[in-house]
């Protein structure tokens, strides 16, 4: 596999080593002859999916790896759960949420693109154990970060729960999940939108949220909105949208926000016709706002 240095060869089962990997990534990121970041970027294509990538991507993990090494052993992680999900023994599940948890607490402070792909990696296993393996994903995955502890501070945690119940909609939309368990876990992030929901008003409407945090309850809340819950159990979270409108660095996120609301088939079936619509389209002019 190896000469000098370089990845020149198809590999065995044995090549696929901490070791190999990092070489792999250092041509594929810095060898300036396209053949040979060619030939690593397949050779890491084949890593990622051997049984070895169990072992690997955890070191690849460790905090005195550059991120670009750290993103390959997230990425690994999320390929082997969202396309491998039959090898993993059930007895396994357990320990591998733990392990996912811990990780993503250790990179809440670090590298943000890390962070997104270890938390889309413990979103696939979140949908491919709800409900049955992992009933109530969504309370403990807010219980485990509402907790204090591990050296991780509160806005931190905040902003990868958020980076979490973002993706986790968004993983949904492009799993790989047969047919049937679609249905059923459609439904069941549905019923989890009874925990987020009251989360993203709560934050969005304390007045010492920060900005950062603001912008990541309007992606949450855009990426949810996509999965038609019930405008019904939204329309108040939908209503605080618009206080974001005159904040420069949120409006763009938030006129996005209102728009995927509005635009769900759900929207369209209110009480009245238009009523709920339009109390989203224009608060100010709702009963609620002119008493």
């Amino acid at each position: 596999m190896e000469t000098s240095g370089r990845i020149t060869t198809t590999p065995d089962a044995h090549d696929f080593t901490v070791e190999n990997v990092e070489k792999a990534l250092h041509q594929l990121y810095y060898d300036p002859n396209i053949e040979n970041k060619n030939l690593a970027q397949k050779w890491l294509m084949q890593a990622q999916v051997s049984p070895q990538a169990w072992q690997f991507c955890w070191a690849l993990l460790c905090p005195d790896k550059v991120p670009e090494i750290q993103y390959f052993g997230a990425s690994a992680l999320h390929t082997k759960i969202s396309r491998y999900w039959s090898d993993i023994p059930s007895d396994q599940y357990e320990t591998l949420k733990t392990q996912l948890f811990s990780q993503i607490a250790c990179f809440s402070s670090g590298s943000k693109m890390v962070l997104t792909r270890l938390c889309v990696a413990l979103a696939s296993l979140a949908l491919n154990t709800m409900p049955e393996a992992w009933p109530g994903a969504v309370p403990e995955m807010v219980r485990v970060f509402q907790e204090e502890g591990g050296g991780v501070d509160g806005r931190a945690r905040c902003l990868a729960l958020l980076e979490l119940l973002t993706v986790l909609p968004e993983e949904f939309q492009t799993s790989r999940l047969p047919q049937y368990r679609k249905g059923q876990v459609r439904g069941a992030l549905g019923r989890e939108w009874g925990s987020v929901c009251p989360l993203l008003q709560q934050l969005l409407r304390r007045g010492d949220s920060p900005g950062a945090v603001k912008a990541r309850v309007l992606r949450c809340l855009s990426s949810w909105v996509l999965l038609d819950v019930p405008l019904s159990e939204s329309e108040g979270l939908v209503e605080d949208c618009f206080t974001a409108l005159p904040d420069p660095e949120l409006f763009d996120t938030a006129v996005e926000a209102i728009v995927n609301a509005i635009s769900q088939p759900d929207s369209q079936r209110c009480v009245d016709g238009q009523g709920r619509v339009r109390v989203c389209a224009n608060p100010m002019t709702s009963d609620k706002h002119t008493r």
